[in-house]
């Protein structure tokens, strides 16, 4: 770790936020919401603070040293083993660069895998954690979604039965690799809220660029003031248990024995194709894979990959709320 003190990264990300949080609040004032003006300079400012804050985690992140070299075991070690280890890492790209639920499918059965060869070192801690934090997304979200029709109802009974042991698989695949941390697994109860905390003040921009971009409508149902803080929690904890706990842990698990000589090489890949396919789960379209991919699912990566989960939460947390709180101010 680099020791505290005043550094260029640092000033460089606290300079960018407030830039970024004035002049986006400013934009939302002006109403951009409903008449669309000044995209280009959103989007500018939007990925100046992403620069910023990606150059800084990554100076300010943990060194790579103590990342495995052999995350599955020895079994993939030797020229074979990392054959067989980069054509599962590719196959599982491609499955991510597909369609959205066949992503899924893969991550399913990779879970499965996880589970199955590591049975011995699952605890009934971190099972009781996953149930926890899957009842805790689904009553604070999943309920109002499924009441409202604002999610599909499959992905909603999907995701409440798969976060429990994808949380399991993810804490089990952090561990081995080094890769990030889950704080609540490690019983740092007081570091988890302030990490949650965190995550959601550097994202404070990413929230106000996501407000700042379109209006979407049927939201009259967003009409109690806790909605806005309650409803954030279905993604935030769902998701970042798929696209960052499991898809950037099982990534670099695959890929790392190919490219032994190069930690932080197999670190960028991970990064870069959960980024990737949580754009893309969002829409097939190449606007969608580098606003919501590359805008907001790569610099979430990223703290996850350098700090822990409970950053990552926190993250995508802010990225939602704030487009909550207008939705409920009806502006």
């Amino acid at each position: 770790m680099v020791n505290d003190g005043v550094e260029p990264s640092r000033v460089g990300v606290v300079a960018m936020w407030l830039a970024a949080t004035i002049t986006l609040t400013t934009m939302l004032c002006l109403g951009v919401r409903k008449t669309g003006d000044y995209a280009a300079a959103r989007y500018a400012v939007h990925y100046a603070y992403e620069a910023a804050l990606v150059w800084h985690l990554a100076w300010r992140g943990p060194a790579i040293s103590h990342l495995a070299e052999c995350p599955l075991g020895p079994s993939v070690n030797g020229r074979l083993g990392r054959l067989a280890a980069a054509a599962a890492a590719l196959l599982f790209c491609l499955t991510g660069l597909g369609d959205a639920g066949l992503f899924l499918l893969g991550v399913a059965v990779s879970v499965v895998a996880v589970l199955v060869v590591w049975r011995r070192q699952v605890t009934w801690r971190a099972a009781a954690f996953g149930v926890g934090v899957s009842a805790l997304a689904f009553l604070a979200g999943g309920i109002p979604f499924w009441r409202h029709g604002f999610v599909q109802k499959p992905i909603l009974v999907f995701m409440l039965a798969a976060v429990p042991p994808m949380f399991v698989a993810g804490g089990l695949l952090v561990a081995r690799t080094g890769l990030g941390a889950i704080r609540l697994l490690d019983g740092r109860y007081g570091i988890a809220l302030r990490s949650f905390i965190w995550g959601a003040v550097l994202f404070i921009p990413f929230g106000l660029s996501n407000a700042a971009g379109s209006v979407r409508p049927g939201l009259d149902w967003v009409n109690r003031w806790w909605q806005p803080l309650t409803l954030p929690l279905w993604s935030g904890i769902g998701e970042e248990v798929v696209y960052r706990t499991v898809a950037v842990c099982l990534s670099f698990a695959l890929l790392r024995p190919s490219v032994a000589k190069s930690a932080r090489l197999a670190v960028v890949a991970a990064v870069v194709f959960s980024a990737a396919s949580f754009g893309l789960a969002h829409g097939r379209t190449l606007n969608v894979l580098f606003v919501t991919g590359l805008g907001y699912g790569l610099p979430m990566a990223v703290i996850f990959a350098r700090r822990d989960w409970e950053h990552a939460v926190g993250a995508h947390y802010m990225i939602n709320m704030v487009p909550w709180v207008m939705a409920f101010l009806r502006v």
